[in-house]
């Protein structure tokens, strides 16, 4: 069953690297995830299906770096928190028994979990899959590294996604400790050679953000990933909501307050719409003169972009996130999504099953998809935005290049 597996991801990998593979690939993918979803849209009922396809595992809270654009910088590293972490006896029970389940995992930074590989191994025990795992990379031994290629070999590991925010000294400023680029380069560089030397289909990608302190050099990413060896880049449009956005979906979901949203809040990112188009263009093109994978998030395309880096101004589009994917953090608590932590539910007290369509969940979820998006929603990685812009409408407060004031997140 493993050399089968292990064969059918090889091909499918050879066959997804030539472009018209990869454009039929997409189309079918996107056909496929319409028909499930479809019942979700039209009913607006709010339930889902029995089980999520999959889940987000949020192993650790705790990171050994500081970054100003991360959007839970503030739920990291809170003190004593980390022993609340669950144990593999807790995952054991918590996970549902279903081989056709997909896992992945984030963070915090996943390898300060000194179990972290044991729950990698407990979930591929349980016949899952991985589809992918989030790192900066700086903690990968060579131990990890040759452990990592073995999951990878056996079919269960899928991708590792590895942040870098620019050449050398610009990473590390970006990630807030000196000697990180040189730290990430050598834990990346230890995954590919025991990929290669175990034959393991292990996809290995390179992630930035549009920031403050990336977008000058934003389209030198494809040089760092030529001289690491890499052959895709994924890019993470900067995440933030207004104030006013934040109170708007305070009341739609009728939280007490903004404690539950988790995200950069700030009445102006102080990006240079102008730099940021052309930047991101140029990056694109430089993947695309070098055969190097580009992807983007979310789908901000370049009739969008004046509106996604407007502060206040409107993006339409859906988010069925909630209904397919279950948001679990390190203790058990599941969560609405990603930027609304709102408490759906403890894998210490239910069943996945039942947290799944309980009726919180269902409300939250009927709340969604009548509004269509929520407005914090507007500029998460996982929104489907409509590719048609609306007219900015902008106050008499905004100035348009001036810089941001410090970014903050809502506790």
């Amino acid at each position: 069953m493993v050399l089968v597996r292990k064969l059918r991801d090889s091909l499918a990998d050879r066959a997804r690297a030539l472009p018209i593979a990869r454009h039929a690939w997409a189309r079918y993918r996107k056909r496929r995830y319409e028909k499930r979803i479809e019942r979700f849209v039209r009913e607006k009922s709010g339930r889902a299906d029995r089980l999520p396809m999959g889940a987000v595992y949020e192993a650790t809270m705790r990171c050994n770096l500081h970054c100003e654009f991360c959007y839970v910088g503030d739920l990291l590293n809170i003190e004593g928190e980390w022993r609340e972490e669950m144990t593999l006896e807790a995952l054991q029970r918590a996970f549902p028994q279903n081989p056709d389940f997909q896992v992945s995992l984030t963070g915090g930074e996943i390898f300060m979990r000194k179990d972290i590989l044991a729950v990698l191994d407990l979930f591929r025990e349980k016949g899952y899959a991985c589809g992918y795992l989030t790192t900066n990379g700086t903690i990968i031994t060579p131990e990890r590294a040759e452990a990592l290629a073995d999951l990878a070999a056996a079919g269960f590991l899928k991708h590792i996604s590895v942040s870098i925010d620019g050449p050398g000294e610009l990473h590390d400023i970006a990630r807030g400790v000196k000697g990180t680029f040189e730290r990430t380069s050598t834990g990346l560089r230890l995954l590919q050679e025991a990929a290669r030397r175990k034959g393991a289909p292990l996809r290995i990608s390179i992630n930035t953000t549009v920031a403050h302190e990336s977008l000058e050099s934003l389209d030198q990413m494809v040089d760092v990933a030529e001289e690491l060896g890499i052959d895709a880049i994924g890019l993470n449009h900067l995440m933030f909501s207004t104030p006013e956005e934040v109170a708007e979906t305070v009341r739609l979901i009728g939280a007490p307050d903004g404690s539950s949203i988790a995200t950069f809040v700030t009445q102006d990112p102080g990006l240079d719409i102008a730099r940021v188009r052309h930047k991101v263009t140029s990056l694109q093109e430089k993947c695309r003169a070098k055969n190097i994978l580009f992807d983007f998030r979310p789908k901000v395309h370049p009739q969008l972009i004046e509106n996604y880096y407007t502060p206040g101004a409107r993006l339409e589009g859906r988010c069925l996130y909630p209904f397919l994917h279950a948001r679990v953090s390190f203790s058990g608590k599941v969560y609405f999504c990603p930027f609304i932590r709102v408490e759906v539910g403890d894998l210490a007290t239910s069943s996945l099953e039942e947290i799944w369509n309980g009726e919180t969940y269902v409300n939250m979820r009927k709340r969604l998809v009548e509004n269509g998006i929520f407005p914090v929603c507007r500029r998460c990685c996982k929104v489907e935005l409509s590719p048609q812009p609306i007219a900015v409408t902008v106050g008499a407060e905004y100035v348009g290049r001036r810089r941001a004031i410090p970014l903050t997140v809502v506790r």
